[in-house]
Protein backbone atom coordinates (compact mmCIF):
# COMPACT_ATOMS: atom_id res chain seq x y z
CA UNK A 1 0.00 0.00 0.00
CA UNK A 2 1.33 3.39 -0.96
CA UNK A 3 2.02 5.55 2.10
CA UNK A 4 0.16 8.82 2.46
CA UNK A 5 2.11 11.74 3.89
CA UNK A 6 0.62 13.42 6.93
CA UNK A 7 1.42 17.13 6.92
CA UNK A 8 0.52 18.80 10.15
CA UNK A 9 2.30 21.82 11.57
CA UNK A 10 0.33 21.80 14.82
CA UNK A 11 -0.82 18.41 16.19
CA UNK A 12 -4.58 18.03 16.28
CA UNK A 13 -6.35 16.59 19.27
CA UNK A 14 -6.64 12.80 19.01
CA UNK A 15 -3.83 12.32 16.48
CA UNK A 16 -1.12 11.41 18.99
CA UNK A 17 -3.11 8.50 20.41
CA UNK A 18 -4.00 6.91 17.07
CA UNK A 19 -1.70 4.66 15.06
CA UNK A 20 -0.54 6.84 12.17
CA UNK A 21 -0.63 3.88 9.77
CA UNK A 22 -4.38 3.72 10.26
CA UNK A 23 -4.69 7.06 8.49
CA UNK A 24 -3.28 5.48 5.35
CA UNK A 25 -6.52 3.51 5.08
CA UNK A 26 -9.45 5.04 3.25
CA UNK A 27 -12.45 6.15 5.29
CA UNK A 28 -15.91 7.05 4.02
CA UNK A 29 -17.97 9.33 6.26
CA UNK A 30 -21.75 9.09 5.69
CA UNK A 31 -23.94 11.85 7.13
CA UNK A 32 -27.75 11.81 6.72
CA UNK A 33 -29.04 15.39 6.65
CA UNK A 34 -32.77 16.09 6.85
CA UNK A 35 -33.35 19.87 7.04
CA UNK A 36 -30.01 20.45 8.76
CA UNK A 37 -29.00 23.89 7.49
CA UNK A 38 -28.88 25.25 11.05
CA UNK A 39 -26.60 22.52 12.43
CA UNK A 40 -24.47 20.88 9.76
CA UNK A 41 -22.07 23.78 9.11
CA UNK A 42 -19.78 23.27 12.15
CA UNK A 43 -19.68 19.53 11.47
CA UNK A 44 -18.53 20.01 7.88
CA UNK A 45 -15.95 22.60 8.93
CA UNK A 46 -14.38 20.25 11.48
CA UNK A 47 -14.30 17.35 9.04
CA UNK A 48 -13.05 19.37 6.08
CA UNK A 49 -10.25 21.06 8.00
CA UNK A 50 -9.09 17.77 9.48
CA UNK A 51 -9.03 15.88 6.17
CA UNK A 52 -7.48 18.68 4.11
CA UNK A 53 -4.91 19.62 6.76
CA UNK A 54 -3.69 16.04 6.99
CA UNK A 55 -4.08 15.27 3.27
CA UNK A 56 -6.03 12.09 4.00
CA UNK A 57 -7.54 9.84 1.30
CA UNK A 58 -10.97 10.09 2.88
CA UNK A 59 -14.42 10.53 1.37
CA UNK A 60 -17.42 12.41 2.79
CA UNK A 61 -20.94 11.56 1.60
CA UNK A 62 -23.83 13.80 2.65
CA UNK A 63 -27.32 12.43 1.95
CA UNK A 64 -29.67 15.41 1.87
CA UNK A 65 -33.43 15.23 2.35
CA UNK A 66 -36.03 17.88 3.15
CA UNK A 67 -36.87 21.29 1.78
CA UNK A 68 -34.60 23.80 3.53
CA UNK A 69 -31.26 25.25 2.36
CA UNK A 70 -29.05 22.37 3.48
CA UNK A 71 -28.07 21.66 -0.13
CA UNK A 72 -26.89 25.23 -0.69
CA UNK A 73 -24.62 25.07 2.34
CA UNK A 74 -23.27 21.61 1.53
CA UNK A 75 -22.63 22.56 -2.11
CA UNK A 76 -20.35 25.37 -0.95
CA UNK A 77 -18.21 22.89 0.96
CA UNK A 78 -18.27 20.43 -1.95
CA UNK A 79 -17.04 23.15 -4.32
CA UNK A 80 -14.08 23.83 -2.06
CA UNK A 81 -13.26 20.28 -0.97
CA UNK A 82 -13.26 17.60 -3.70
CA UNK A 83 -13.55 14.77 -1.17
CA UNK A 84 -17.11 15.90 -0.32
CA UNK A 85 -19.99 14.42 -2.33
CA UNK A 86 -23.69 14.77 -1.77
CA UNK A 87 -26.89 13.10 -2.85
CA UNK A 88 -30.11 15.11 -2.97
CA UNK A 89 -33.71 14.01 -2.71
CA UNK A 90 -36.85 15.81 -1.61
CA UNK A 91 -39.31 14.71 1.04
CA UNK A 92 -38.27 12.28 3.74
CA UNK A 93 -37.28 8.69 3.03
CA UNK A 94 -36.07 7.97 6.56
CA UNK A 95 -32.63 7.88 8.15
CA UNK A 96 -32.11 4.22 7.28
CA UNK A 97 -32.84 4.91 3.64
CA UNK A 98 -30.40 7.82 3.65
CA UNK A 99 -27.61 5.63 5.05
CA UNK A 100 -28.31 2.90 2.50
CA UNK A 101 -28.12 5.44 -0.33
CA UNK A 102 -24.85 6.78 1.00
CA UNK A 103 -23.49 3.25 1.29
CA UNK A 104 -23.87 2.76 -2.46
CA UNK A 105 -21.11 5.27 -3.18
CA UNK A 106 -19.00 4.79 -0.04
CA UNK A 107 -15.76 3.17 -1.13
CA UNK A 108 -13.65 3.34 2.05
CA UNK A 109 -11.90 0.49 3.84
CA UNK A 110 -13.85 1.79 6.85
CA UNK A 111 -17.16 3.60 7.11
CA UNK A 112 -17.92 6.29 9.68
CA UNK A 113 -21.60 7.00 10.31
CA UNK A 114 -22.28 10.43 11.81
CA UNK A 115 -25.22 12.66 12.58
CA UNK A 116 -25.34 16.24 11.34
CA UNK A 117 -26.12 17.75 14.75
CA UNK A 118 -22.59 18.04 16.19
CA UNK A 119 -23.76 16.33 19.39
CA UNK A 120 -20.50 14.36 19.40
CA UNK A 121 -17.41 16.25 18.29
CA UNK A 122 -15.61 14.96 15.22
CA UNK A 123 -12.24 14.83 16.98
CA UNK A 124 -13.80 12.52 19.57
CA UNK A 125 -14.76 10.25 16.68
CA UNK A 126 -11.18 10.42 15.40
CA UNK A 127 -9.76 9.56 18.81
CA UNK A 128 -11.86 6.36 18.84
CA UNK A 129 -10.18 5.06 15.68
CA UNK A 130 -7.43 3.48 17.77
CA UNK A 131 -9.88 0.78 18.89
CA UNK A 132 -10.06 -0.57 15.33
CA UNK A 133 -6.84 -2.44 16.10
CA UNK A 134 -8.87 -5.22 17.73
CA UNK A 135 -12.47 -4.41 16.73
CA UNK A 136 -14.58 -4.45 13.58
CA UNK A 137 -17.09 -1.91 14.81
CA UNK A 138 -16.76 1.03 17.20
CA UNK A 139 -19.97 2.48 18.65
CA UNK A 140 -19.67 5.81 20.45
CA UNK A 141 -22.02 5.36 23.37
CA UNK A 142 -23.92 8.09 25.19
CA UNK A 143 -24.94 5.82 28.05
CA UNK A 144 -21.66 4.26 29.22
CA UNK A 145 -20.78 7.48 31.06
CA UNK A 146 -23.13 10.17 32.43
CA UNK A 147 -24.34 12.64 29.80
CA UNK A 148 -27.09 15.23 29.86
CA UNK A 149 -29.93 13.69 27.87
CA UNK A 150 -33.56 14.89 28.19
CA UNK A 151 -35.60 12.64 30.48
CA UNK A 152 -38.21 11.63 27.89
CA UNK A 153 -35.55 10.73 25.35
CA UNK A 154 -33.59 8.75 27.92
CA UNK A 155 -36.73 6.91 29.07
CA UNK A 156 -37.77 5.92 25.54
CA UNK A 157 -34.22 4.94 24.55
CA UNK A 158 -33.48 2.89 27.67
CA UNK A 159 -36.84 1.13 27.60
CA UNK A 160 -36.50 0.21 23.95
CA UNK A 161 -32.90 -0.90 24.47
CA UNK A 162 -34.00 -3.37 27.16
CA UNK A 163 -36.57 -4.89 24.80
CA UNK A 164 -34.10 -5.14 21.93
CA UNK A 165 -31.46 -6.80 24.09
CA UNK A 166 -34.00 -9.25 25.48
CA UNK A 167 -35.66 -10.24 22.20
CA UNK A 168 -32.76 -10.01 19.73
CA UNK A 169 -29.84 -10.82 22.06
CA UNK A 170 -28.02 -7.68 20.98
CA UNK A 171 -25.25 -6.86 23.44
CA UNK A 172 -25.04 -3.10 22.85
CA UNK A 173 -26.05 -0.51 25.46
CA UNK A 174 -26.59 2.36 23.01
CA UNK A 175 -28.20 0.78 19.96
CA UNK A 176 -29.43 4.16 18.68
CA UNK A 177 -26.14 6.04 18.61
CA UNK A 178 -25.69 7.88 15.33
CA UNK A 179 -21.90 7.62 15.57
CA UNK A 180 -20.32 4.38 14.44
CA UNK A 181 -17.05 3.28 12.81
CA UNK A 182 -17.33 -0.02 10.94
CA UNK A 183 -15.11 -2.19 8.78
CA UNK A 184 -16.19 -1.36 5.23
CA UNK A 185 -16.57 -4.93 4.02
CA UNK A 186 -18.74 -5.95 6.97
CA UNK A 187 -20.74 -2.72 6.77
CA UNK A 188 -21.60 -3.17 3.11
CA UNK A 189 -22.55 -6.82 3.59
CA UNK A 190 -24.77 -5.99 6.57
CA UNK A 191 -26.43 -2.81 5.26
CA UNK A 192 -27.38 -4.64 2.07
CA UNK A 193 -29.63 -6.86 4.21
CA UNK A 194 -31.32 -3.97 6.00
CA UNK A 195 -34.82 -3.39 4.64
CA UNK A 196 -36.32 -0.93 7.13
CA UNK A 197 -35.83 2.76 6.40
CA UNK A 198 -36.66 4.38 9.74
CA UNK A 199 -34.34 4.69 12.75
CA UNK A 200 -34.84 0.98 13.49
CA UNK A 201 -32.25 0.46 10.77
CA UNK A 202 -29.63 0.81 13.54
CA UNK A 203 -30.98 -2.31 15.25
CA UNK A 204 -31.14 -4.23 12.00
CA UNK A 205 -27.57 -3.22 11.10
CA UNK A 206 -26.25 -4.30 14.51
CA UNK A 207 -28.15 -7.58 14.28
CA UNK A 208 -26.56 -8.49 10.95
CA UNK A 209 -23.13 -7.31 12.07
CA UNK A 210 -23.28 -9.58 15.10
CA UNK A 211 -24.51 -12.50 13.03
CA UNK A 212 -21.52 -12.02 10.73
CA UNK A 213 -19.20 -12.37 13.73
CA UNK A 214 -18.16 -8.71 13.84
CA UNK A 215 -16.34 -7.65 17.01
CA UNK A 216 -18.25 -4.64 18.30
CA UNK A 217 -16.87 -2.36 20.97
CA UNK A 218 -18.69 0.47 22.74
CA UNK A 219 -16.61 3.50 23.61
CA UNK A 220 -17.86 6.15 26.07
CA UNK A 221 -18.05 9.64 24.64
CA UNK A 222 -19.08 13.13 25.68
CA UNK A 223 -22.49 13.94 24.23
CA UNK A 224 -24.22 17.30 24.01
CA UNK A 225 -27.94 17.24 23.28
CA UNK A 226 -28.92 19.48 20.38
CA UNK A 227 -31.92 21.78 20.81
CA UNK A 228 -32.69 21.35 17.11
CA UNK A 229 -33.20 17.62 17.47
CA UNK A 230 -36.07 16.17 15.43
CA UNK A 231 -36.71 13.45 18.02
CA UNK A 232 -40.44 12.82 18.50
CA UNK A 233 -41.21 10.48 21.41
CA UNK A 234 -44.62 9.32 20.13
CA UNK A 235 -43.36 8.71 16.59
CA UNK A 236 -40.34 6.84 17.92
CA UNK A 237 -42.43 4.60 20.18
CA UNK A 238 -44.85 3.79 17.34
CA UNK A 239 -42.24 3.37 14.63
CA UNK A 240 -39.73 1.41 16.70
CA UNK A 241 -42.43 -0.75 18.26
CA UNK A 242 -43.99 -1.71 14.94
CA UNK A 243 -40.55 -2.30 13.43
CA UNK A 244 -39.41 -4.51 16.32
CA UNK A 245 -42.50 -6.71 16.03
CA UNK A 246 -42.10 -6.90 12.24
CA UNK A 247 -38.40 -7.72 12.57
CA UNK A 248 -39.09 -10.50 15.09
CA UNK A 249 -41.73 -12.00 12.81
CA UNK A 250 -39.47 -11.68 9.76
CA UNK A 251 -36.79 -13.74 11.51
CA UNK A 252 -39.11 -16.36 12.94
CA UNK A 253 -40.39 -19.63 11.57
CA UNK A 254 -43.88 -18.09 11.37
CA UNK A 255 -42.95 -15.60 8.66
CA UNK A 256 -43.88 -18.02 5.89
CA UNK A 257 -47.49 -17.91 7.08
CA UNK A 258 -47.82 -14.12 7.05
CA UNK A 259 -50.09 -13.00 4.17
CA UNK A 260 -48.19 -11.09 1.47
CA UNK A 261 -50.74 -8.29 1.74
CA UNK A 262 -49.68 -7.67 5.34
CA UNK A 263 -46.01 -7.62 4.37
CA UNK A 264 -46.74 -5.19 1.55
CA UNK A 265 -48.77 -2.97 3.89
CA UNK A 266 -45.87 -2.76 6.33
CA UNK A 267 -43.36 -1.78 3.67
CA UNK A 268 -45.71 0.85 2.23
CA UNK A 269 -47.03 2.38 5.45
CA UNK A 270 -44.79 1.71 8.42
CA UNK A 271 -41.14 1.00 7.67
CA UNK A 272 -40.33 4.69 7.14
CA UNK A 273 -41.89 6.02 10.42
Amino acid sequence: MQRTALIQKTPLQGMDSVDQELFEQTFSIIIPAYNEEQRIGPVLRDISEFISRNRLPWQVVIVIEGDDNTESLVSQFAAKYPFIQYIRSYGRGGKGNAVRRGARIATGNYVILMDADNSIKFLDVVSALKYLVDSDGIFLSRYVVPNHIPAIRRFVSRGFNLMVRAFLKIDVKDTQTGYKIIDGRLFRASISRVGVTNTFFDISLIYYLQRSGARIREVPVAYQHSDGSKFNALAEVMGQGVSLVAFLIRHSRFYRYVPRKIVSLYYRKFKWI
